[in-house]
């Protein structure tokens, strides 16, 4: 008979919630595929009841993609990210293709299928009650006020949990916030003074503090996935010049360093390069007359946990411009020798080794792998990255292609699905006021289908947009620019240490067997584990723990519950969570 360990901790009456992210961890693949008949110049879109679809609104329909024709019959089909538990209803219409047509909600016309109902099947249960907010304050009592998504604000009193930063302030924690998994919680806090209520709204009346996180950290108006150090400086921007090796001109690279840069030593950070880099920070204007406002964008994500802390590397362009951002056999008649290629290997064999290891501000703070290594342009901007998307796979897996020159060439085709996360939009309208296609819609959706032919998925490694009523302008590309940076960016993709307070992992289950034992325990997204137990027949305070068991690969979703046989000779055991690297704590 299989003996049980003397000191476990079970869980109980776990609660469960569905999760919900953009890039992410929480969505499933749901495939939806229609073998109308259709005439020449009409596709067939899917629009539903979720966001994901399109909440019913036409002009935010998914366009399938059409293969196998046989005449006009053809088998269309396309892949969506949809969150886990959601149920959703959806429909098949078709729209006639073109760029003046998708913003008017009159062109459709239902297939005569009715109104499908599916759903996907929940994951696994959430192991803690809401979200949990820490916040740093000197007033005396604090309670935090938040929307609950059904009948408007909950008033929660916080709790005392330890001393603050200075004499009089202290850390003051609220649990059970909504559900585990939401995508935002809006929330901001108070307190009573002289009869007054006296608001923290994070300086943003009605729109407040919004966050995606599970389990936060609130210090001086930020929100935060990891413990902050007490003082925190804002984000800048520094400049330098180079002269690139392969005969390109030289340029100024201007470099935004996230919030806590200097008092984060520990941290690296992932790296986004983006084209244009005159025309990208505060202060900076285009042709337009407008500015990306790239740091601004990004400070605000950032400020609020929707976006990871990112460098971002403004590569000014050159007089030259119109052949450094032409890929190879794109020519066109502003030029005839494209140099795309040479622009490439600049940012890859160059730039890239500079800013990671010898520039010594961001030397040693680079997180320098693909998967944390991302270029971002519009109009040819948005045309290279589409060619470092399909030629620098290894070094490049998030890309963003706005408004892109795709009449001039279109450098994605079929046939290779690279692991690469990609982001495309236009507008649509020619000039102010003006709807029409000179912000290269259709051939953007034409390389949107060749992106699902290749096996991307919407909501997982596929965003689309169209900017209805945006030109080709730094004015819409700064309006775009959150979706883009929080699509390729999001804070899902790095631990969340504040979990390690709000909810530490614990064994939560534990079935006896013979000669083994099986023990489950709470597991959190990109986090290891090692399981743990002591021979000992008594338990004391100078055991010596043994690894029993150790994850091989950070956790993939939100949250799960492993399992692992440990033999019975042990007879006290526990979980620990491994430190996360390049992290601050």
């Amino acid at each position: 008979m299989a003996r049980s360990p003397r000191v476990v901790v079970v869980i109980l009456g776990l609660w469960m919630w569905v999760a919900s992210a953009f890039a992410g961890p929480a969505d499933v693949a749901v495939l939806f595929t229609n073998a109308p008949v259709t005439s020449f110049g009409t596709s067939v879109f899917v629009v539903g009841s979720i966001p994901q679809l399109g909440n019913w609104d036409v002009t935010r329909s998914t366009k399938l993609v059409p293969t196998g024709c046989v005449g006009q019959t053809c088998q269309w089909f396309v892949n969506i990210g949809i969150p886990r538990g959601t149920a959703y209803q959806y429909k098949f219409i078709q729209r006639p293709d073109c760029a003046t047509c998708y913003s008017n909600p009159s062109n459709v016309s239902t297939l005569p299928a009715p109104t499908n109902s599916s759903a996907v099947a929940p994951g696994p249960p959430a192991p803690w009650n809401g979200k949990t907010v820490f916040y740093y304050s000197s007033w005396s009592n604090v309670s935090l006020l938040y929307s609950n998504l059904t009948y408007g604000f909950t008033n929660e009193p916080m709790i005392a949990v330890g001393p603050g930063r200075t004499a009089g302030e202290k850390l003051w924690r609220a649990d059970g916030a909504n559900h585990a998994g939401d995508t935002n919680l809006h929330f901001l806090f108070y307190t009573v003074v002289a009869g007054t209520n006296v608001y923290d709204n994070a300086g943003l009346p009605g729109i407040d503090y919004q966050s995606p996180l599970d389990a936060c950290v609130v210090q001086d108006g930020q929100v935060y996935n990891y413990w902050p150090p007490p003082s925190v400086s804002t984000n800048r921007v520094v400049t330098f010049s180079i002269t690139p090796t392969n005969g390109l001109a030289a340029r100024t690279i201007r470099v935004y360093l996230p919030r806590g840069f200097n008092e984060n030593p520990t941290k690296r950070y992932p790296v986004l390069y983006m084209h244009d880099g005159q025309n990208l920070f505060l202060g900076m204007t285009g042709l337009s007359g407008y500015s990306w406002g790239a740091d601004t964008n990004a400070a605000n994500l950032i400020r609020f946990g929707k976006m990871r802390e990112t460098i971002i590397v403004g590569v000014d362009n050159s007089s030259d411009r119109f052949c450094e951002y032409a890929p190879p056999t794109c020519t066109y008649s502003q030029c005839s020798t494209p140099r795309g290629d040479k622009y490439v290997s600049f940012l890859v064999d160059q730039l890239k080794p500079y800013i990671d290891n010898t520039y010594s501000i961001t030397a040693g703070r680079t997180l320098t792998d693909a998967d944390d290594t991302g270029a971002l342009g519009s109009s040819l901007g948005g045309l290279i990255s589409a060619y470092m998307a399909w030629t620098r796979s290894a070094t490049y897996h998030k890309i963003g292609c706005m408004s892109s020159s795709f009449d001039i060439c279109t450098p994605i085709t079929t046939g290779t699905n690279f692991p690469v996360r990609v982001y495309l939009d236009s507008g649509d309208y020619d000039s102010q006021g003006t709807v029409g296609s000179s912000d290269d819609l259709l051939n953007t959706v034409g390389e949107r289908d060749d992106l699902i032919i290749d096996g991307h998925t919407f909501n997982i490694d596929l965003d689309h947009t169209v900017g209805y009523g945006h030109w080709h302008s730094e004015q819409w590309w700064a309006v775009r620019l959150p979706r883009c940076f929080t699509f390729l960016f999001p804070t899902s993709d790095e631990p969340n240490t504040v979990l390690d307070a709000a909810t530490p992992p614990r064994i939560t289950n534990l079935q006896a067997m013979d000669p083994s034992n099986v023990v489950t325990w709470t597991s959190f997204r990109l986090r290891n584990y090692a399981v743990q137990g002591v021979t000992n027949e008594e338990y004391s305070g100078s055991m010596t723990w043994s690894d029993i068991f150790m994850t091989a690969t950070p956790e993939p979703l939100l949250w799960s519950y492993p399992s692992t046989a440990v033999s019975n000779t042990f007879h006290f055991l526990r979980v620990r969570e491994s430190s996360v690297p390049n992290w601050p704590n």
